[in-house]
């Protein structure tokens, strides 16, 4: 398969796969912040370690259904109309959630640097997670799509096997100096939410892109690339466990990075599944109809969590675990209905404002174009 042939192969089970990635980072918070859930963080106590998936799996969709001929100005308004219009709405009911429910503490001047999202280039914590804690990571987003149409064909020449060796160890290696040269205090900052770090990860994404693309395909199958990612995650887990007792000692960077290889396994595996049109759990379209809502899932689900964390927290453990997968399910169906009612309709009516042809693309290819949105 040519490289334009294989960039118009939907990408269904990467999306089928975006839902259960997503769950996983709420189930995480959903550990940390409700107390009758807190045993599960011997299991989802590193489930951040989902950034880290995404923002490769960013890189690699856009890589791939990336089109050169694209003028940069219908780039940038697409992946604006992609993630602004839900992230200033969910904005909002983070605030009104805040002012009106749990009476968290605003910082209000975040909120500049929130909507234009460059709230992750700030050290202060206030403004990194300020209004719905989890959009830090749009803010990455952002600094990826705008890096993209540079960067991009320069990695498309390179060497893209060992660009991704060469990123991985450069990561590492920025990661050791860090943490060497800077107080244990400001490395959340510059390791996990710093754009400029988690670049490296995006970048990762587009090399294999690259490499699936020109007609490399993995030596190992889809359920090899998912044992060996479950047995490092278990391994690292149980490490905290034991060593730590704490998933929240543990460096956000050194989980991050010991995932890394199996991430990127599982996403090579996957796309050349979907280009043998194997099909399979993920590529099932109410999976994929899951995955597709993935987006305004990881962003509401904190802002419910948080809301009823107050009254799950007074209850008994059981009528606690209870309410807490309850609230679970409620984050998934506000997620389908934020998708269908809000996210999906005025990403394609935005879409429309810019140039003939720059409008979104037919809902039943969404599938592949999509799989770019940020998650976490």
């Amino acid at each position: 398969m040519n490289t334009a042939s294989a960039a118009r192969v939907r990408l269904d089970s990467l999306t089928g796969l975006r839902f259960y990635a997503a769950l996983i980072v709420v189930l995480f918070h959903a550990s940390k912040y409700l107390e009758p859930a807190a045993p599960a963080a011997a299991v989802f106590g590193l489930g951040y370690t989902g950034v880290s998936f995404f923002f490769i799996l960013s890189g690699f969709v856009l890589a791939w259904s990336y089109k050169p001929g694209l003028p940069r100005k219908q780039f940038y308004w697409r992946r604006f109309a992609r993630i602004w219009p839900l992230h200033a709405l969910t904005t909002v009911l983070a605030a009104v959630a805040a002012v009106f429910v749990t009476g968290a503490a605003l910082n209000w001047s975040a909120l500049p640097a929130v909507l234009t999202l460059t709230q992750s280039w700030f050290p202060a914590g206030d403004i990194r997670y300020g209004f719905n804690g989890v959009s830090w990571s749009l803010s990455c987003e952002m600094f990826f799509y705008l890096l993209f149409p540079l960067i991009y064909p320069r990695l498309r020449v390179v060497r893209p096997g060992h660009a991704i060796v060469w990123i991985a160890v450069t990561m590492v290696a920025v990661a050791a100096s860090c943490v060497l040269i800077f107080p244990t205090s400001q490395l959340g900052y510059l390791l996990y939410t710093l754009p400029a770090f988690r670049l490296g990860e995006f970048m990762m994404g587009i090399c294999l892109a690259v490499l699936v693309k020109s007609g490399w395909t993995p030596k190992f199958a889809s359920q090899h690339a998912f044992a060996t990612t479950a047995v490092m995650y278990a391994l690292i887990m149980a490490a905290t466990n034991i060593v730590l007792h704490d998933p929240e000692r543990m460096p956000y960077v050194v989980a991050d990075l010991w995932m890394l290889p199996g991430f990127v396994a599982i996403i090579a595996a996957m796309a050349c599944r979907d280009m043998r049109a194997s099909g399979g759990h993920l590529a099932n379209p109410y999976v994929v109809q899951l995955g597709l809502w993935s987006f305004a899932l990881y962003l509401v689900h904190e802002i419910l969590i948080l809301a009823v964390a107050p009254l799950i927290n007074a209850l008994p453990p059981a009528a606690g675990i209870a309410l807490g997968l309850g609230t679970v399910v409620v984050a998934v169906a506000a997620s389908g209905a934020l998708y269908e009612g809000f996210e999906r309709p005025i990403e394609d009516r935005i879409r429309t404002w810019v140039g003939r042809g720059s409008s979104g693309p037919a809902r039943g290819r969404r599938a592949l174009v999509d799989s770019s949105g940020p998650l976490v």
